[in-house]
């Protein structure tokens, strides 16, 4: 017997990425925040989401986890890719002519759970 043809097919996880980062954006925009860019990439690192609120650029980084087992999406976040982010963001401004010295920036931290709907914001996530 003949097992049915199924067009459907999953996500790859690129994909799943790229559809957290777009709830991440509207969300953001909901809170007020202004869009800038997506997905920059430098040799250092890459920035998910890049935002101004206010006076205020505001770096993103998007993290989704769909269980605990390794952690949380927000333990996921650890020393290495920090200093990844701070670096991606300093080639950002600096092609800008800019700097995190000079400028008035934050970095902020979107974690998802299972859903786009279990979204947990943390503005300033490397001031703590």
């Amino acid at each position: 017997m003949l097992k049915p043809f199924s067009t459907i097919r999953t996500l790859t996880t690129r994909e799943k990425g790229a559809s957290f980062e777009h709830q991440a954006r509207l969300f953001l925009e909901r809170q007020g925040l202004t869009f800038l860019a997506a997905n920059q990439h430098f040799k250092c690192g890459e920035l998910d989401l890049i935002m101004q609120d206010g006076e205020t650029i505001v770096f993103v980084e998007v993290r989704q986890r769909k269980n605990d087992h390794y952690g949380s999406a927000v333990e996921s976040v650890d020393w290495r890719k920090q200093q990844k982010w701070l670096d991606a963001a300093n080639m950002w401004l600096a092609k800008r002519d800019c700097s995190l010295e000079d400028t008035d920036c934050r970095f902020d931290l979107i974690a998802f759970g299972r859903t786009a709907n279990d979204i947990q914001w943390l503005p300033n996530f490397l001031d703590d």
